[in-house]
C-alpha cells in the first residue's frame, strides 16, 4: 500500500507533494474570489439605484 504522503511525479517534471503549504497566489485567488463574490451579490441587490450602476449608465449613454 503507498504511502499517503508520498511524493509523485507528472510529466513536465511537476511534482506533487501531499500535506505541503498552500501556494501564496492560492490563498490570494481564494481571498479575491469571495470578496468579489459578496462585493457581486450586494451590487446585484442594490439595482440601478447603485452609484456604480449610474457611473456605468452615464458613462455609457444608458437610460437611467
Amino acid at each position: 500500500m503507498a504511502d499517503a504522503h508520498e511524493q509523485h511525479e507528472y510529466p513536465g517534471e511537476l511534482k506533487e507533494n501531499p500535506g505541503g503549504p498552500l501556494p501564496l497566489f492560492l490563498k490570494l485567488t481564494y481571498v479575491g474570489f469571495t470578496i468579489f463574490g459578496v462585493a457581486y451579490w450586494f451590487l446585484y441587490n442594490a439595482g440601478d439605484g447603485a452609484p456604480l450602476v449610474k457611473l456605468f449608465n452615464a458613462a455609457t449613454g444608458h437610460a437611467p
